[in-house]
């Protein structure tokens, strides 16, 4: 039988070495290892690794007893009964009337984990599994533990809801898939169970924009809700939900379709530590339920993706949960793979005919807490990702804040070196049609910027415009995933991406301003956050002392490059791409202002 941990559990965000910010890869005697060979050692590492072994328990808990049903096993089921017997006595043995201990004064706190949030995380898994073994299988222990942990969520909810006035919060979510289904597995009376189960609704009317994404525009938040919803719904008849609450939900899928890269990967937009096993694992789990919910779900590129990056660690858990709602999926309106406007957030998304480049540009409001300083930032996916939207680390890592939310971290304009304020852009025009987006937003005090982007064969024009009251120093970032080589040619440049399977991406740059030429200066930065440790030679586009300059681009994706590109830049802000290609031939891209 798994080793079930005796204490408690602290915060996982802590399981982050000091030194290269990255998560920790598991215990080595008395301490844990990082990556690059670190040993971490204390009580915050010990408590934040007993959280994954919390939850990699409960896990499973939930496979071992899905199993047991499944295939009618005998041992199987004796190892769930016996797992939640073990899981009752720890419970009763570690959580004792007052809160947990490790619990940070902004947390909203648990009992047998520092964060209510973990906890309702871990009693969802729990429940399901006492659920699928039934109530024979439930010793008076094991209601004792979930008594107490009904009362738990009851009591936070309470306090996030009532005291704090934060209903809108993700934590709401959790704590209503956990009411729900620790009623369902304690055999509540039905008004109970009810009445978590309209919290989860109300929820997803409060969460939920009308363009489907959840409120904070983080791709990793919008994953984290989505699954509690989907939870949460066990055992419903989707044709007997509320249809606003469907269509809402189902958006939110529709959401991961439209936004995903051409390979299946999830733009890490905003915060989210988000290349990490037990993450890809929920986007499987995901996948599956929403079939149940409703069809089509057009998730399929997106499941083989993450099944990939799980790799061997792919358990096979999501392919117990096919019944998870007592009746057939609801039919909604297909995701579409054409370019996309999220009008809420302020994503707007182009995509080629072809579906094998994209570029994600964020117009949005800033994102509250979990908000990056990265407006009118464009993110390039398609052979490679060549310019992602970063992440960040497990929070406690100082590059959290320290870098990866930072300007500096994004593919955008820093006035003066400083961070951007957090502002909300615009969207000034959009025709998907033409593949064209204009954004534009005043991230600084006395700084206009707007940013054109515009796709070709093959490519994609980018124009940024900057205006300052007052002559400031000016940098448009480069922030390549991949391997970068910059040559200046003449009063231009030129840029050659190189992912690890040989495929490039061509970039031609140019400029004009107000005052010394632009120069496209190369140093070196951090790749995405998977690995802050690791050192990408990145581009700054510096202009010193300017209060005008206008910065253009063109990306070639295609597999014949052009041999050369000539960019004409207008007065007003306009732009006039010539790209010679292999055989001679040029064709004309414009750009207006």
């Amino acid at each position: 039988m798994t080793r079930i941990p005796t204490a408690p559990g602290g915060w996982w965000h802590d399981y982050v070495c000091p030194t290269h910010g990255t998560e920790l890869v598991g215990p080595d005697g008395d301490g844990h290892r990082c990556s690059r060979g670190c040993l971490v050692v204390g009580p915050r590492a010990d408590g934040a690794h007993r959280v994954l072994e919390h939850q990699a328990c409960a896990r499973e808990l939930r496979r071992t007893a899905h199993r047991a049903a499944a295939t009618g096993a005998v041992e199987d089921r004796r190892t769930a009964v016996a797992m939640l017997e073990e899981y009752a006595k720890v419970y009763a043995g570690a959580v004792g009337p007052g809160w947990n201990e490790d619990a940070e004064p902004w947390m909203l706190r648990g009992r047998l984990f520092a964060q209510a949030l973990t906890e309702a995380q871990w009693a969802v898994q729990v429940a399901d599994a006492a659920i699928v073994l039934g109530p024979g299988a439930l010793a008076p222990s094991v209601e004792e533990m979930f008594e107490d942990l009904l009362a738990t969520i009851e009591q936070s909810y309470a306090v996030l809801v009532e005291e704090r006035q934060d209903e809108r919060n993700n934590y709401t979510a959790w704590l209503g898939a956990a009411g729900a289904l620790v009623a369902r597995a304690l055999g509540a009376p039905d008004d109970i169970h009810a009445q978590w189960r309209h919290r989860v609704l109300r929820h997803v009317e409060l969460a939920v924009g009308d363009d489907g994404w959840e409120w904070e525009g983080s791709t990793y938040y919008h994953l984290f809700v989505l699954r509690a919803y989907l939870l949460a719904l066990r055992d419903a008849d989707p044709a007997d939900l509320p249809g606003t609450a469907v269509e809402k939900i189902a958006a939110m899928i529709r959401v991961l379709a439209e936004v995903a890269a051409p390979d299946g990967r999830i733009p890490a937009l905003h915060d989210g530590p988000y290349d990490r096993v037990p993450a890809h694992r929920e986007v499987l789990e995901i996948a599956t339920l929403a079939r149940g919910l409703v069809t089509p779900v057009g998730l399929d590129t997106v499941e083989r993706f993450a099944r990939d990056r799980v790799g061997d660690a792919d358990d096979g858990l999501e392919a117990s949960l096919t019944d998870w709602f007592a009746g057939g999926p609801v039919q909604v309106r297909a995701p579409s793979r054409d370019s996309v406007l999220f009008e809420q957030v302020g994503y707007a998304v182009l995509r080629d005919a072809d579906d094998t480049f994209q570029v994600v540009v964020d117009a949005g409001p800033h994102g509250g807490s979990h908000g990056h300083h990265d407006k009118l930032a464009a993110y390039l996916y398609g052979a490679a990702p060549w310019q992602p939207a970063p992440g960040v680390p497990p929070y406690a890592s100082p590059l959290r804040h320290g870098h990866y939310a930072r300007t500096v971290a994004h593919p955008t304009v820093r006035v003066a070196g400083a961070d951007q304020d957090p502002v909300t852009g615009r969207v000034e025009r959009w025709d998907p049609a033409a593949g064209c987006v204009v954004v534009s937003a005043e991230p600084y005090p006395g700084v206009r910027m707007r940013r054109t982007l515009q796709l070709g064969t093959d490519c994609v024009a980018d124009v940024t415009v900057v205006e300052t009251d007052s002559p400031r120093d000016l940098a448009l970032a480069l922030r390549p995933a991949v391997e970068l080589a910059v040559r200046t040619r003449g009063g231009g440049a030129e840029t050659i991406w190189t992912a690890p399977d040989g495929a490039t991406l061509h970039g031609f740059h140019a400029s004009t301003t107000s005052a010394a030429p632009a120069a496209l200066v190369v140093g070196p930065g951090r790749g995405p956050s998977d690995d802050p440790a690791a050192t990408r030679d990145v581009a700054d586009w510096t202009v010193a002392a300017a209060e005008h300059a206008v910065l253009a681009s063109l990306y070639h994706h295609g597999s014949r490059p052009p041999q050369a590109v000539d960019i004409e830049i207008a007065p007003d802000g306009g732009a006039t791409f010539r790209p010679t290609g292999p055989d001679g031939a040029a064709h004309t891209i414009e750009v207006a202002p």
